[in-house]
């Protein structure tokens, strides 16, 4: 590292959270701990000149959960500062560690001794509202949804420009490898290891329309296109809903940036978390 680098801190919320994170600052050094900030700290969770100088800045700490991390993500990836996610509560599939281990080995981390560096693909959602272009970056996926009364949204799609079908649905889910075990997989998605550049497309409830999964190259550009007078909201990551109306444009295609996590453990560990989070046991009969 740098001489002048420095350690951030994100964390959510929780009073729990802002208690640990008040904890790990002390085990940092002060020449090496930059700032902390809670999610909330950074405008639509992107830096504004209310938020922390993130300069200098060589690795960022979450404390939290994956929410934490997607937050986090959006600060990072284009500065391409890697995260460390420190895991609070539930079982996370970012995060690198958790309350029991974390003090003693975040220098660790930040001296990048016996760690890798993993990239995750992004996507980048544009939405064109007449001459207005709206661009978010999503770490786990783009949701193109209802955004009122109970009923069908009609969706245009197509995939490079070659038109594909007409979605009727509660929806439409377009995902990462990195967003394939979160929504997309409740709506009955394939699971794509974390490494993999694909893209998912996943119709959500549909009604005599295309029902299967795609799986896509990661530098397909997916086009969708308002069909129906219902109203409708472009969900990204979960913290940026945006409306479209008919006729209002919206592609998908893969972000220049990408998000980056420093990792000590064994590469399989992707693979005991999933288990872990899908309830499976190995060696069980199903």
């Amino acid at each position: 590292m740098q001489h002048d680098s420095k350690i951030g801190i994100i964390h959510s919320p929780t009073q729990d959270a802002r208690n640990f994170a008040q904890d790990l600052a002390k085990h940092i050094s002060p020449s090496i701990l930059g700032w902390i900030a809670e999610t909330g700290d950074f405008a639509n969770h992107l830096p504004s000149s209310d938020s922390p100088d993130i300069s200098g800045t060589a690795l960022i700490v979450t404390v939290g959960g994956d929410g934490t991390i997607l937050r986090a993500a959006r600060v990072a990836s284009p500065h391409r500062i890697p995260i460390v996610g420190v895991n609070l509560g539930r079982l996370g599939f970012m995060t690198e560690l958790g309350v029991g281990n974390a003090l003693e080995n975040i220098t660790r981390y930040f001296n990048q001794e016996n760690v890798t560096v993993e990239t995750r693909s992004m996507l980048r959602v544009t939405v064109r509202k007449g001459r207005e272009d709206i661009r978010v970056d999503a770490l786990n996926d783009v949701v193109v949804g209802r955004a009122g009364p109970p009923r069908l949204v009609h969706l245009d799609v197509s995939l490079n420009g070659v038109d594909l079908t007409r979605y009727s649905a509660d929806g439409v889910i377009v995902a990462t490898a990195t967003g394939s075990t979160g929504y997309a997989l409740a709506a009955g998605g394939p699971i794509l290891h974390a490494s993999s550049s694909d893209v998912l497309v996943i119709p959500v409830a549909p009604h005599v329309s295309l029902s299967t999964s795609l799986v896509l190259p990661g530098d397909t550009t997916i086009g969708l296109k308002v069909a129906s007078d219902s109203p409708v909201v472009v969900s990204v990551d979960g913290l940026s809903d945006i409306e479209v109306d008919l006729n209002d444009d919206i592609q998908i295609g893969q972000s220049p940036y990408q998000a980056r996590f420093l990792r000590a453990n064994d590469p399989r560990h992707f693979y005991a978390t999933l288990i872990q989070r899908l309830g499976l046991i190995p060696g069980a009969k199903a």
